[in-house]
């Protein structure tokens, strides 16, 4: 094999495997979720913590505090009003998912969410044909949440999570497209680990 082979052979070698491996983004634990509890991972963009004895039938009633964004600097270029939308999207999103309770019981669940980080999409690039290879021009959002028993009960879920944008969906459209998509999956995976049995 000679040097014109093996240069072609091992360029395209080498941008497959950042295409698999090298291009996703994970958000950084901010210690939103409270440093005692013990999240475990579950694959690259995703942690969380449930309580093995778990009885979601005693809680009754769902407060849900109003969603943060705690780190200014973590939102690239977005405004004020954008990160605003985003704390309502998700806020919407987990009151749709829990409604006013998931139980029966006296005791009150009280969900506290932030979302820690966002790379806003940029359009443009998302639609380049080297970022359908490459995801160079992807954005990506992360949130962590958790659930007490109680305002000042233990914590009895948890879940970080990044979400990146999809490679043929719409979301990679706009800015805020993929963090737009973020709270309605954020808000559903929490309540389907809160009901994990």
């Amino acid at each position: 094999m000679n040097l014109t082979t093996i240069i072609p052979t091992a360029l395209a070698s080498l941008l497959a495997t950042g295409a698999l491996t090298g291009c996703s983004k994970t958000v950084a634990y901010t210690g939103y979720i409270p440093r005692t509890v013990a999240l475990k991972g579950d694959g690259d963009e995703r942690k969380d913590f449930r309580l093995k004895d778990l009885d979601i039938s005693r809680f009754g009633k769902v407060v849900i505090d109003p969603v943060v964004t705690p780190d200014g600097n973590a939102y690239g270029d977005l405004t004020a009003d954008q990160l605003q939308q985003l704390r309502t999207l998700l806020q919407e999103a987990l009151a749709k998912s829990f409604g006013t309770g998931i139980g029966t019981g006296d005791h009150t669940l009280v969900i506290r969410a932030a979302i820690t980080g966002v790379k806003p999409n940029q359009p443009l690039r998302n639609i380049a044909p080297q970022s359908q290879i490459l995801k160079g021009g992807y954005g990506y959002a992360g949130a962590e949440l958790y659930a007490m028993d109680g305002a000042n009960g233990p914590v009895v879920a948890a879940l970080m999570q990044t979400h990146d944008t999809e490679r043929f969906g719409t979301g990679k459209l706009s800015a805020l497209g993929t963090a737009e998509n973020a709270c309605a999956l954020w808000a559903d995976s929490f309540r389907e680990l809160i009901d994990k049995k």
